[in-house]
């Protein structure tokens, strides 16, 4: 059961056709990235995330917002390299700098389609205990045979607003 809520914010994937080494096969390497917010989002002006600071247990699995459906039967082969890093601890409401608590590392398995349909998607599983508001950043690395891939996923939605400029 998860107290914390948890939203995902997907960077844009990356997708390229790789010659696989020794045995000169293609294979469709699917770089995905983005931030896991834990207990809150920051805020859109400032960065600072809310202030609440008690004990949450986090057991999420979460389909990534652009994730790619494959085809289970065609997934002997693949290789998945998946990697997580502290963005942000927050200041507690009594400024002080917040204590983390507990996070394993996070975990990628690939899941079934959850309105039934064919192929399955690739899932982020977090978990742990949190004592503030934290951000995780993810990268998901997936090297499949060509064949593998049963439909592209949605692409990442864009950054609200305009880049700043230089």
């Amino acid at each position: 059961m998860t107290e914390a809520a948890v939203h995902l914010d997907a960077q844009p994937r990356i997708d390229t056709l790789v010659t696989g080494f020794p045995a000169g096969d293609q294979k469709l390497r699917t770089d995905y990235a983005g931030v896991a917010w834990l207990g809150d989002q920051p805020d859109a002006e400032s960065g600072i995330m809310g202030p609440e600071y008690r004990r949450r247990p986090v057991e999420s699995r979460l389909f990534l917002p652009d994730t790619h459906w494959y085809d289970v039967d065609a997934l002997d082969d693949v290789e998945v390299q998946v990697t997580g890093g502290l963005l942000q601890i927050p200041a507690t409401a009594q400024q002080t700098q917040g204590l983390v608590g507990s996070l394993a590392e996070p975990v990628v398995e690939f899941f079934e389609h959850p309105e039934g349909e064919p192929g399955v998607g690739i899932c982020l599983w977090l978990r742990g205990d949190i004592f503030s508001n934290v951000g995780l950043t993810y990268r998901v690395t997936v090297l499949a045979p060509r064949g593998a891939l049963l439909r592209t996923g949605d692409a990442a939605a864009e950054p609200a607003g305009e880049p700043d400029s230089i």
